[in-house]
């Protein structure tokens, strides 16, 4: 039923109007389909919902697939970079003790700007010898007598890296029990006696 033009039927007096019971019936009728597709439209709503949602938790666990794959890329970046460096400073070591003042001081430099290279990158390097040892930074290697005082860093094996404050690898070293080497002092305090 056509209700614009049945209306416009009646308002130009074309049409009876219809008798109360009848009219009745149409508005009851009117009212189940209002109602009937209130009803639906809440249903599709209720469904958009559900594939909407459906689309984010799809959206969020194919965000989280490529952020743990690049996790997982910057993770053999930074394992390159450190095996890099690490080839490097065997380089560095080789280059002082080579003899050659020249292969030194190139030595010196390669290691200065790697070291620039890898901050620029978040990567710092570190592991120095005269240091005090920190066991969450450091791995020990071994002891030795030193004048040095105890627990501080003769030498640096390998050194060590964090990324953005996130420990990589701990510098491997070795440390001073600091003490002098009981021989030398037996020698040194029997010198003194003669």
């Amino acid at each position: 039923m056509d209700f614009e033009a049945e209306l416009e039927k009646l308002l130009a007096g074309e049409q009876e109007p219809l008798p109360r019971y009848e009219l009745m019936e149409v508005l009851a009728e009117g009212r189940a389909l209002l109602d009937a597709l209130n009803k639906r439209q809440l249903d599709l709503s209720l469904q958009v919902e559900e594939i909407y949602d459906l689309a984010k938790e799809a959206d969020a666990r194919e965000l989280r697939e490529n952020l743990k794959a690049e996790g997982d890329r910057l993770q053999q970046v930074l394992v390159a970079a450190i095996g890099l460096s690490d080839m490097l400073e065997h380089f560095c070591v080789y280059a002082g003790q080579s003899g050659s003042a020249e292969l030194e001081h190139q030595g010196r430099l390669l290691w200065q700007n790697s070291r620039i290279l890898l901050e620029n990158c978040g990567i710092a390097r570190f592991g120095e010898a005269g240091q005090l040892l920190n066991p969450t930074l450091h791995t020990v290697q071994s002891a030795v007598a030193s004048e040095l005082p105890k627990e501080h860093i003769i030498k640096v094996l390998q050194s060590g890296y964090v990324y953005f404050g996130r420990l990589l690898r701990k510098a491997s070293v070795v440390v001073s029990r600091g003490e002098v080497d009981s021989e030398k002092e037996n020698m040194e305090i029997e010198r003194e006696d003669i």
